[in-house]
C-alpha cells in the first residue's frame, strides 16, 4: 500500500499529527511508501522521530509559498504531479483548506481512495454562525460526494458531521501523541499553572488573562500571536511569558506544572490535553468542543463553564487544589497509555485505508 498525506500547512496540531503517524505507518509491513506533500517553508515543523531503516519508504514532496494564498496556489500546481510521482493507493488530506482544494480541483486521483480529515470542522457553531455557517456546510456537502471517507477526531466533531448529513462516510478515530516520557526524566511538580497555545480568539487566552489577577499563583505561558497578530498582553508579576519552546523543553515544563489550563472557545480535539496526560499532568479545561470528552471530572482534571468563565474556573481551580493531585496525575498517565497511543490509532487508519475499508461504524 502506498499512502500520500496532503497538507496546506503543517503548523500546530497537524504537525503533531503527522509526527505521530508517518513513521509508524512506514514501519507497517503492508505499507511500501509514505509520501507527505507539504509547504517547504514549514518543513522544520516535521520531526518523525526514529526513522532508522525507513529512508526509502518516507518521501517529502515540497511546494513553495509563505502565506496561505501562496501555499494554496502552489499546492494546486503541485498536486497532479505529486500524485503521478507517488502513485498512491490512498490520499489522506488534512485540514479544511487542503480538503477544499484537493476535492474541488479537476484532478484525477488515479484510482486512489480519498480520505479527508478536517482537524476541526469549519462550521463549528462555537466558531461561526448564520449565513456563513450555512454556506460552508453547503460547500462541504457538495465536496462530500468526491470523498471516500472522513476521519472525525472526536465524538463532538463526528456529531457535527452527522447533523450536517455527512455521517455515513465518517469514522471516529481519536488523536494520539507519541510517547516521549523516557526522554524527559522524572520531574517533580512545581507550584505553577500552565497555558500552551496561540493568543488567538479560539484558544480563549484573552479570557484567562483577564481572570488571572495578581492574587493567583504563578501562571507560565507558552505561545504567541498567530491569527490575531495585533493582540497584546502586558506582563504581570505572577505571569511568565515564555514564547514558543522546542518539544523537549516543553515536555519538561508540562511535567513540572501542577496543572494545564485549556480555556478554548472551540476545539475539534485538543492534542495539548494528551501531551499533559503523557506527562502525568492534570488538566482544567472549558466545556467547549471535544474537551469534555477528554477530561474526566475529578478523575483526570476538571471542566468549567466557559459562559460563566470567572466563577466556574475559580471553582474548578479550588476543587483541584483540594484533591489528591499526585493520584490524579497518575491517572492521567494511565489514561494516556490506555487510550492515546500512535499504534492503536494507526491500526484504525490502516483499516480505513484498505480498498474495502468501511467508513462508518
Amino acid at each position: 500500500m502506498k499512502i500520500m498525506h496532503v497538507c496546506e500547512t503543517v503548523t500546530g496540531g497537524i504537525a503533531t499529527y503527522l509526527n505521530n503517524i508517518v513513521a509508524e505507518q512506514a514501519r507497517r509491513p503492508e505499507v511500501s511508501d509514505v509520501s507527505v506533500v507539504l509547504p517547504g517553508a514549514q518543513v522544520d515543523e516535521i520531526n518523525f522521530g526514529d526513522t532508522d531503516g525507513l529512508d526509502d519508504k518516507i518521501h517529502m514532496l515540497e511546494f513553495p509559498g509563505e502565506s496561505r494564498i501562496q501555499r494554496l496556489r502552489h499546492l494546486a500546481m503541485r498536486l497532479s504531479g505529486a500524485i503521478d510521482e507517488a502513485s498512491p493507493d490512498v490520499i489522506h488530506v488534512h485540514s479544511t483548506f487542503a480538503g477544499f482544494l484537493c476535492r474541488a480541483l479537476p484532478v484525477s486521483y488515479r484510482g486512489a481512495k480519498l480520505i479527508y480529515q478536517p482537524h476541526g470542522v469549519a462550521f463549528d457553531p462555537h466558531r461561526i454562525s448564520g449565513i456563513k455557517k450555512r454556506g460552508i456546510q453547503w460547500v462541504e456537502r457538495m465536496l462530500y460526494q468526491r470523498t471516500d471517507g472522513i476521519v472525525a477526531i472526536s465524538e463532538y466533531e463526528q456529531a457535527l458531521l452527522e447533523r450536517a448529513g455527512m455521517g455515513d462516510k465518517t469514522l471516529l478515530i481519536k488523536n494520539c501523541v507519541r510517547d516521549t516520557r523516557e526522554t524527559i526524566g522524572s520531574e517533580r511538580k512545581e507550584d505553577f499553572y500552565l497555558f500552551i497555545g496561540r493568543f488567538d480568539r479560539q484558544k480563549g487566552f484573552d479570557r484567562l488573562y483577564d481572570f488571572w489577577d495578581e492574587s493567583r499563583e504563578k501562571l507560565k505561558i507558552v505561545g504567541g500571536n498567530v491569527v490575531d497578530a495585533d493582540a497584546s498582553f502586558a506582563p504581570r508579576d505572577n505571569m511568565e511569558f515564555l514564547g514558543w519552546l522546542d518539544n523537549t523543553t516543553l515536555d519538561g515544563l508540562i511535567a513540572r506544572a501542577k496543572a494545564l489550563i485549556v480555556p478554548s472557545r472551540w476545539e475539534g480535539f485538543g492534542l495539548v490535553v494528551l501531551e499533559a496526560y503523557r506527562n502525568a499532568t492534570p488538566v482544567i479545561c472549558s466545556n467547549r468542543g471535544a474537551l469534555p470528552e477528554l477530561v474526566r471530572e475529578g478523575d483526570t482534571g476538571f471542566v468549567f463553564d466557559f459562559d460563566d468563565f470567572a466563577a466556574s474556573l475559580g471553582q474548578a481551580i479550588e476543587r483541584f487544589e483540594q484533591c489528591d493531585q499526585a493520584a490524579m496525575g497518575s491517572r492521567c498517565r494511565t489514561c494516556y497509555e490506555r487510550e492515546f497511543s500512535p499504534a492503536s490509532m494507526n491500526t484504525e487508519l490502516l483499516k480505513l485505508y484498505q480498498p474495502n475499508g468501511r467508513c462508518y461504524v
